[in-house]
Parts: C-alpha cells; sequence; structure tokens
C-alpha cells in the first residue's frame, strides 16, 4: 500500500482495524511466528524506514528477544549498534527480585531513549509501550528519515499497539511452549541416559551435551573434586586444598572432549572457592565472568578462559556424618559468550540436573567400592589356593568367604537399585503431573505428598546407610542416660497404632511395669521402632502385635527383656541364621514384593551389640497352619552398665 493511499485509510476506522488485522495475521499465519517478521509486518504497514520491536515478560530479567527490520535503502548505519546495546542488561538483579514490572519497563524506555538520542540524532523515531491483559509486554520503536513526516497520530498508534500486543502474547506463549517441550525431552533423554549407565566416563559426554544444546550454551564443563585431606576439608574455611579434574567438556563448535590429563589446584580459582563455599546454592552471573579464573597458567590450551554469563552449579555427594554438611564432588559448570540473564525456570532445572547426576555418581561409586571388595577378595582367594593347593578345608573357607562376599554383591545391588529407582520414577511422574498448568488443588496436594512420600523414603535409605556405617566404623556415639520404659514405649505405640489402624493391627503393651533401664536412648529407640516396625510389615490383618517387658536376675546382673511378637508370615528355618545378615532378605518376601533394603535387622543387631546386649528370633507355624507363624524376637539388654 503506497503512502499516500495508506494516509487516506488511516483517517478511517476501518483503515486502523485492517492493519491491526494484518498484524495479527502474521502469528495466524505460521506456528513459529518471530518478532523479525512482527517488526517487518509493522513497519511497512506503518510505512516506516525501520522498525525495532522488544519482547517484554514479567519474569525476566533480560532483553534479549528483539526483532529488527529496515527498508533496503534505508541509511541506518547504527542498526546493529542500537541491537547490540540494547541486549545488554539494562537493569541489574537475579531471577525472581520483587521490583515491579512498570518501574523495570520504565528504567527501560529510559534507556531506549537515551541511547537513541546519543546514535540518532539526525534521525526520526517514535516509540509505543504495548499492554496484553494490563501488563507490559514490549516496547515498539519506528524509525524514518528526518525530512519524512509520520503520517499516524498518536490515538492511532494506540489502537494498532493493541493488535501488537496480542501478536507479541501470542509468540510469548509460542516460546514458553517451545521451551517447555525442549526441558520435558531434555528431562527424559537424561534420564533415559543415567539409567543405562552410571559410569561417568560414558554418562558425562551425553548428559553435558544434552544439556547445552537444549540450553543453546557455548561451553560447558563437568568438573570434579579430590581433596587433599578430607577429613580437614571444613566448610568454614576460607581455602580449601584440593585439586580440580575437566571430567568432561563440551562446546558449540566441538565435539565433548574427556579431559583425563587437565587438573588446577582449587586454590588457584576464586570462583571455584566461592562455589564451594556456599554450596548446595549455585552462583550464576550475567555478564564479566570469565571461567576458569586461574591464577596459574592452565596446563592445556584447550582450557582458556572464556564465557561471559557463567553458572556453576555444585555437584553434592553423600554426608560423612549427620551432623556435617554433604561433600562436595564437583561442579557442572554453564557458560555464555554473550551477556545472558539465567531465568527461574532454567535455574530450577539446572538444579534437579545436578542432582540428577550428583546421585548417578554416588550411585557409581557405592557399586564401584562394592566391587572392589569383590575383587580385593577374589585376589586374596586366588593367592591362597596357589599358595595352599593341598588345603581344602581352608580352600573350602575362602570359597565360602567369596560366596558369601557375591551374595552381598547381588543383594546389595538388587536392594539399592529398586530402592534408588522406584521412588525417583514416582517423583519424575508427580513432577510430570504438577507440571499440567489445569491440574485441581487435590490432585497437586496428592503429587506433592508423593514427593514427600518418595523423598522420606530416599532418606531413610540414605540414614541408614550412614548409620551402619558409623557403627561399623566405630563412630557411634554412646550417651548413656536413666530412661522410664513405660514413657518410652507409650511414645512408641502411639505412633504406631495409627499406622496400623488401615489394617486393624492392634498393639498391646501389657501392663506397666516401671522399670528403669540406664542405657543410650537413640539407640533403644532406633532398635524398638525398627522391631515394631517388622513386626508390622509381616502380621496378618486384623491380629494383635504384643510387646512385654520384664527384669531378669543374671549371674551378671539384672536384665531387661523385651519380647516383640507377631502372627503372620514366618521366618523359614534356612532363612532364620540370616536375618541379621546385611541386605539379605529371604525368598519369602522378594516374592510377596515386601518393600525394604535388607538393612533394618542388620542395623538393630549392631546397636544391640553396641548396647552391649543380645537378640535373637524364633518363628514357628501357629496350630500346624504352615501358611501362618507365630515370630518372637527377644532383646536382652542390661539394666545398669557393667563397672570396670
Amino acid at each position: 500500500m503506497e503512502q499516500k493511499d495508506l494516509s487516506k485509510t488511516i483517517q478511517h476506522g476501518s483503515g486502523i482495524d485492517q492493519i491491526g488485522s494484518s498484524i495479527l495475521q502474521v502469528v495466524l499465519d505460521s506456528d513459529t511466528s518471530t518478532l523479525t517478521n512482527l517488526a517487518c509486518q509493522t513497519g511497512k504497514l506503518l510505512v516506516a524506514d525501520a522498525c525495532i520491536i522488544i519482547s517484554i515478560t514479567a519474569d525476566s530479567e533480560r532483553t534479549d528477544d528483539i526483532g529488527y527490520w529496515q527498508k533496503k535503502n534505508f541509511d541506518l548505519v547504527s542498526l546493529s549498534q542500537i541491537t547490540q546495546q540494547l541486549s545488554d542488561p539494562i537493569f541489574e538483579g537475579n531471577p525472581g527480585q520483587t521490583e515491579a514490572t512498570a518501574s523495570r519497563t520504565s528504567s527501560l524506555v529510559d534507556s531506549v531513549e537515551q541511547l537513541l538520542r546519543q546514535l540518532l540524532p539526525s534521525k526520526a523515531w517514535s516509540k509505543t509501550i504495548t499492554k496484553f491483559q494490563g501488563r507490559t509486554n514490549g516496547l515498539v520503536l519506528l524509525f524514518k528519515s528526518h525530512s519524512s513526516k509520520w503520517i499516524y497520530s498518536k490515538s492511532d498508534l494506540s489502537e494498532i499497539a493493541k493488535s501488537i500486543a496480542i501478536a507479541l502474547a501470542q509468540i510469548q506463549l509460542q516460546q514458553q511452549l517451545q521451551a517447555k517441550t525442549r526441558y520435558q525431552s531434555l528431562l527424559k533423554n537424561l534420564s533415559r541416559e543415567i539409567s543405562q549407565s552410571s559410569q561417568p566416563r560414558s554418562l558425562f559426554p551425553k548428559c553435558l551435551a544434552e544439556v547445552c544444546t537444549t540450553l543453546q550454551l557455548d561451553r560447558g564443563t563437568i568438573l570434579t573434586l579430590k581433596y587433599q585431606n578430607p577429613l580437614k576439608a571444613k566448610r568454614q574455611q576460607q581455602i580449601v586444598k584440593g585439586t580440580v579434574k575437566v571430567a568432561c567438556q563440551w562446546t558449540q563448535s566441538e565435539n565433548s572432549l574427556s579431559q583425563d590429563d587437565l587438573r588446577f589446584n582449587l586454590s588457584d580459582s576464586d570462583l571455584c572457592q566461592k562455589a564451594w563455599q556456599t554450596a548446595p546454592r549455585c552462583q550464576y552471573f550475567a555478564s564479566d565472568k570469565s571461567f576458569p579464573d586461574l591464577t596459574s597458567e592452565p596446563t592445556s590450551d584447550i582450557l582458556q578462559p572464556s564465557g561471559s554469563a557463567l553458572l556453576m552449579m555444585p555437584l553434592m555427594g553423600k554426608k560423612n556424618r549427620t551432623t556435617e554438611p554433604a561433600v562436595v564432588i564437583g561442579f557442572l559448570v554453564l557458560q555464555h559468550n554473550s551477556v545472558y540473564h539465567w531465568s527461574q525456570d532454567e535455574l530450577d532445572l539446572i538444579d534437579w540436573i545436578g542432582v540428577q547426576i550428583s546421585t548417578a555418581i554416588i550411585h557409581y561409586q557405592t557399586l564401584n567400592q562394592v566391587q572392589s571388595i569383590v575383587d580385593e577378595r577374589t585376589a586374596q582367594l586366588k593367592w591362597s589356593l596357589d599358595f595352599q593347593g593341598k588345603l581344602s578345608d581352608k580352600m573350602r573357607q575362602h570359597i565360602e568367604q567369596l560366596q558369601k562376599l557375591n551374595q552381598l554383591k547381588d543383594d546389595f545391588m538388587n536392594s539399592m537399585s529398586h530402592e534408588l529407582k522406584t521412588p525417583l520414577t514416582s517423583m519424575k511422574i508427580a513432577i510430570k503431573m504438577l507440571r499440567q498448568a489445569q491440574i485441581s488443588p487435590q490432585m497437586r496436594e496428592k503429587y506433592l505428598n508423593i514427593l514427600e512420600q518418595e523423598w522420606d523414603r530416599e532418606y531413610s535409605l540414605i540414614k541408614d546407610l550412614l548409620t551402619l556405617q558409623q557403627v561399623e566404623s566405630g563412630e557411634l556415639a554412646y550417651s548413656p542416660q536413666e530412661l522410664d520404659l513405660d514413657q518410652t514405649i507409650d511414645n512408641l505405640a502411639r505412633t504406631f497404632v495409627s499406622k496400623w489402624q488401615a489394617d486393624e493391627i492392634e498393639l498391646d503393651t501389657g501392663s506397666r511395669s516401671n522399670l528403669k533401664i540406664y542405657t543410650d536412648a537413640d539407640s533403644l529407640e532406633h532398635i524398638l521402632n525398627e522391631l515394631l516396625l517388622n513386626a508390622g510389615k509381616y502380621s496378618n490383618p486384623d491380629t494383635t502385635i504384643r510387646l512385654t517387658v520384664e527384669s531378669q536376675t543374671t549371674p551378671r546382673g539384672k536384665d531387661i527383656v523385651i519380647s516383640v511378637t507377631n502372627i503372620g508370615a514366618g521366618i523359614t528355618p534356612e532363612e532364620l541364621p540370616h536375618i541379621f545378615d546385611k541386605f539379605r532378605r529371604g525368598k519369602g518376601v522378594t516374592d510377596r514384593a515386601v518393600p525394604g533394603t535388607g538393612l533394618g535387622l542388620a542395623l538393630v543387631q549392631y546397636l544391640v551389640e553396641h548396647l552391649n546386649g543380645t537378640i535373637e528370633a524364633k518363628s514357628e507355624p501357629l496350630d500346624n497352619d504352615v501358611s501362618t507363624f507365630l515370630t518372637t524376637f527377644v532383646l536382652r539388654l542390661p539394666q545398669q552398665p557393667s563397672v570396670g
């Protein structure tokens, strides 16, 4: 449409409507509309020589979504300079800050006006702010040569801006949907890679390539840490001594690389030191942060400082002790070569990725430790067989030991694989359901409860493993005190009565004993809690679990005898000698899919020995019924600590 004809048309309301319809048609004709298409159509319809459209979102701290168009012969040499400076951060801050959108938009407009006065003193330009549903969502800049005149009024442009705002909102929605689709595909691919292999050498390159490609990064690195003195690596220290290894690196222009020979001291990088001290919180910057920031020269030309926008996500290991923070085992480093503000969605996604990579590393290390034990024992057995080939008794002992270790490894792998993967699968499904836009409050509460339950399950597993490690290493604290057994049992009873109500299982704690015992409170409560939990797990519905306490005189003094009896699935004579073995679970238990890791009773035996007591179990058929057993655990503890 020629300028003269358009000038006549704009004088009529139908002309304004026609322009608005033409602008909306840009996004209606395509599912992948861009700001550049919108800027081109807007500039042509409004007979401008150039047009720049800036997309503004409420939860973004960046203005990198910019579309621009100019006539072929229009001399606007500073257009690239304008768009480049508009891409720079105009307001500082992190995603999630509470600064009002209106204030931020005002800062943006003021910065744009100041910039255009400096760059285009001889050009005519105008600006219009677009609003959709009461929220600012864009800024439109139109340019003309100095001699040209505008053919529309401010009121005309205000009407047209409504159509531009709708088109902008549609484009922003398309971009959000595309991002969500990429993120969901990334989560699916990462879950598949982690389930197929937890070995870092094969897992790191695949995961890093997926993350960097999906988030459109220029560079990504996975670093692992090795401390010179792990026992003294306290988070309060200003400088920690350790070595940083470049386990894997990815760049946009090259394939993923595994840098086995690239290392540097942790103390040589201020960014690594800061990220280590503030873990598990991640460190991220919009600009002016190159990595690695080494005070000494790197060992290879491949490891060169680069990037502008930087994010360092700590990879967290397990806790050595419950009172200490988790160990930092590495970092996931992501970089853009230009200024970039990390959105909250990206931070949440990267946090999830960091947790999954950390879990895979811990799982691999745990399995590797078990395999190392098996390899060590296998080597010892071979040496013994070579040296004492004729001693059949010795040979048989070593074979039995090897079989036991192999069984331990198999039981550990079976239990841990199920106990780690099943909760993660449930949590993943719950997360997917929570991402649905139209989910009801009731369903949201349901899936949040699933997440909390599965988290508790994972936490209990890790806590049991750490307690087992402390007991076996002799590091478990022993703090004896005088306890009222009636009060201790009543506190436990209230918890289990409500827990068993659905299965109509009752708990009979007998008459009041008024007995006192001098022992470690935490250990005793853990033992009783595990025995009651075990009894409830294998009891038939509509039965009664009995817990009795009495004092008996023995040659060494007085003992407290606690018995826990239940009716239900029993223990076979073949399995009875092994019920306190680590990671050992009976065939009947696994056939019935009873949840557990095989650690509960093993921990009970360790804690009983820790309290200088004994525990034994018996399980017999009830009234010649081979399917129903009467199972009893008998715990004996000294009522007073031994002297001398």
